[in-house]
């Protein structure tokens, strides 16, 4: 069973892994995605329409994390996601654009990268609960 499972269970998210080839997005994505007991989702799991796929995920309730390249901020807002990982762990990197905005930044691997970033997207959502109970 995974750590996160019963306090994200009610929330869905669609959580975005990008930066250039190496970075460690996949590395990083599927025990990551494993820990939140979301679906791990990359170019090879649906090509036809990726943004299409993850949406129905999201409509069935589930969080999705997605591991892409997206070279240029246009292909970041395409999948439109509610939060941003950008692993800059590749120096000198010439065809990547960084984020304009990103929630989190990635530019030193460790061991446990995914149990730090879990633990951050816990209190994302715990915030974004909160907000959400406060409007009611």
């Amino acid at each position: 069973m995974c750590k996160y499972r019963c306090e994200t269970r009610s929330n869905v998210l669609k959580i975005l892994i990008c930066g250039p080839e190496g970075s460690g997005k996949t590395t990083l994505a599927k025990p990551f995605a494993e820990l939140l007991g979301g679906i791990y989702v990359n170019k090879d799991s649906y090509q036809n329409e990726l943004r299409g796929y993850v949406d129905g995920i999201i409509a069935a309730g589930k969080i999705v994390v997605i591991d892409k390249r997206c070279n240029s901020n246009a292909a970041k807002e395409y999948l439109d996601p509610d939060y941003l990982v950008w692993m800059d762990t590749v120096k000198d990197n010439t065809e990547f654009q960084k984020p304009e905005n990103f929630n989190y930044h990635v530019a030193t691997w460790f061991q446990d990268t995914h149990a730090q970033l879990a633990d951050v997207v816990k209190n994302y959502l715990e915030r974004k609960k909160k907000a959400l109970e406060t409007t009611k």
